[in-house]
């Protein structure tokens, strides 16, 4: 039942596309998504047998033979990147203009891995360099038709931002630990207070109750820096999102603006996590919605030269819808 299902997510993800990038309206016209379910029926499938042959290489029982493959995993895995964002870019169209992406297996393992892992263990202090040079690798490697897109983003711009979501987790992280330390700290004295008042049964339920609350008390932490995460994870997100539409242009005479909120961005997010998990699922497309209307609402496109002219210049240029049908063959990989 579950492989059956499984089957068909391919074109679920396909009609879930289809149906944003449709209702995503730049002057009054939608986008158009090319691919079918079954082009991504066939990365699903590669991707589907490469995971059971990892699982099922312990069970063969050579030394080391998951450890390579996982290395070679790893080494793959910017090729199947590289693949499938020009894969997504290729099928999406507007006005009969398609996208491409044209990344590099160096750029995308330099961009999405080495440098983010070193502004990890540089404790924080390159993140922001790597979170730049990464948007600015994705947005120069697109083009719409013939024209490409380019980012002049400041490092100082992220820096600031990063630096206001750093200013906000301290914000967050220690009135709420000061909360949970003082509460366990309650809970172990009244405990041991109502315990040693005799054998009334009040006082026994009342000492097991704040026993029980010391118990539970350690999944608080996790949970609640789980949260503050995710708050200032949607707030420099937000932040740099807008450093880079903002910088962003499209040759030809193109401009971008991002007016996004951190704070209303992660009212969103966190939100819509505690919805979902209220109706056990059942809110999820509306969440996604929610997210993605904020977002589109607050982007804007800034023509400084005349559109109509630029369109069909791309247009003439050959990178039209027909040209895209024979690229729906590549891998599909959710990043």
């Amino acid at each position: 039942m579950a492989v059956t299902v499984g089957i068909w997510i391919p074109w679920a993800r396909v009609r879930n596309r289809r149906f944003f990038y449709n209702n995503t309206r730049i002057l009054d016209d939608g986008l158009d998504y090319l691919a079918t379910g079954f082009d991504l029926f066939k990365g699903w499938v590669v991707v589907t047998i490469i995971l059971l042959a990892f699982y099922a290489l312990p069970m063969l029982g050579v030394p080391f033979l998951q450890e390579g493959l996982s290395v070679l995993l790893l080494l793959v895995y910017p090729w199947a990147l590289n693949k499938s964002l020009r894969f997504n870019a290729r099928n999406l169209a507007w006005r009969d203009v398609r996208f491409d992406f044209h990344g590099s297996y160096l750029g995308s393992l330099w961009n999405f891995f080495l440098f983010p892992v070193i502004g990890i263990l540089t404790l924080g202090l390159l993140l922001p360099m790597a979170s730049r040079s990464m948007r600015d690798y994705i947005a120069s490697r697109y083009s719409f038709g013939t024209a490409g897109f380019f980012s002049e983003s400041s490092l100082g711009a992220y820096y600031g931002a990063g630096l206001k979501t750093l200013l906000l987790f301290l914000a967050l992280f220690f009135p709420l630990m000061i909360l949970l330390i003082s509460t366990a700290a309650g809970a172990i004295i009244d405990g041991v207070s109502y315990a040693g008042e005799g054998n009334d049964s009040s006082n026994l339920a009342l000492a097991v109750l704040n026993i029980l609350m010391v118990q539970i008390h350690p999944l608080a932490f996790p949970l609640t820096l789980g949260f503050i995460f995710m708050v200032t994870g949607a707030y420099y997100r937000a932040l740099t999102r807008n450093i880079m539409l903002g910088s962003l242009r499209l040759k030809g005479g193109v401009r971008f603006r991002s007016t996004v909120s951190g704070l209303v961005l992660a009212w969103i997010v966190v939100t819509n996590l505690l919805l979902v998990i209220v109706s056990v699922g059942l809110l999820l497309p509306w969440a996604q919605v929610r997210q993605y209307k904020y977002l589109t609402e607050n982007t804007e496109i800034r023509p400084i030269t005349e559109l109509t002219g630029f369109i069909d210049r791309q247009s003439r240029a050959g990178h039209s819808v027909g040209d895209a049908v024979g690229e729906a063959g590549d891998i599909e990989v959710s990043f």
